[in-house]
């Protein structure tokens, strides 16, 4: 091991991050120590785990998977975490999303298509309202009532578009982009590796005060994310599961789509 992590060391930034993905699909990563994972993450260069975000996290254009989100909104924390499944495509940006009934906001529905009109979002309320649907600004106020995020930011590239947004921050203020803090934690008996930046503000030079993007050593995509604002509370904690690989027809962001619940 040893004489791997001396290898892995004398790669360039680009080639440790292939190399990162290759030892998670060959499910190689997996079987390492705990020790043995933090030694080959302690010779990452900082640029690689920048380079691993933007290339090697989220090889797919298109795909769908199953979100569970809390986020503080006006201060105030949610009691039930929406759940959702997203069908998103990242060139040209397209999304659909619904609300499932076990998470808040359940029945809720929405649809963008920048090819079709990029400056709005089609969607319904959920309950017995869900029998109105009406097109809202993307940016306005009803599309932000339930998250800061705009419909745009839904897709898993968001977070690989932040990681690089922040590593230019870092760098510009003459610190490294490498991860403050890397562990390994255990949930429900599952392994997981956590990255977590500490930055020395939020907003707009930080996504936040703290980041925490978490892997569970199979997929190359984070299971993860939690950010905390600079008094240290909580701003958004966010799980994603199940995500595939899909090629997408017209019908997936038409709301007409008899699958959908729109009016």
């Amino acid at each position: 091991m040893n004489a791997d992590v001396d290898q892995f060391r004398c790669f360039t930034a680009q080639e440790q991050a292939a190399s990162l993905r290759t030892r998670i699909e060959n499910h190689s990563l997996l079987s390492l120590t705990d020790d043995q994972i933090l030694a080959l993450m302690g010779a990452m260069k900082p640029e690689a785990f920048v380079e691993y975000a933007k290339s090697d996290m989220i090889a797919d254009d298109a795909y769908e998977y199953s979100m569970f989100r809390q986020e503080r909104i006006s201060g105030r924390w949610p009691e039930r975490p929406d759940h959702m499944v997203i069908r998103y495509q990242d060139s040209p940006r397209r999304v659909y999303a619904k609300w499932l009934p076990d998470g808040a906001h359940a029945g809720q529905e929405i649809v963008y298509d920048e090819t079709a009109d990029p400056n709005s979002i089609v969607g319904h309320l959920g309950g017995r309202l869900h029998v109105v649907s009406g097109k809202v600004a993307l940016d306005g106020p009803f599309a932000h009532a339930q998250s800061r995020h705009s419909v745009r930011d839904l897709g898993l590239q968001f977070i690989a578009r932040t990681v690089e947004h922040d590593a230019r921050s870092f760098r510009e203020e003459g610190l490294s982009e490498k991860p403050t803090r890397i562990e390994l934690m255990n949930a429900h008996g599952t392994r997981l590796l956590a990255w977590t930046w500490t930055a020395p503000s939020g907003p707009p030079a930080h996504y936040a005060r703290r980041v925490r993007l978490v892997f569970d050593l199979q997929h190359t995509w984070p299971c993860g994310e939690a950010a905390w604002d600079e008094q240290g509370g909580l701003l958004e904690l966010i799980r994603f599961e199940d995500v595939e690989p899909r090629q997408w027809n017209e019908s997936i962001f038409d709301r007409r789509n008899p699958e959908y619940g729109f009016r």
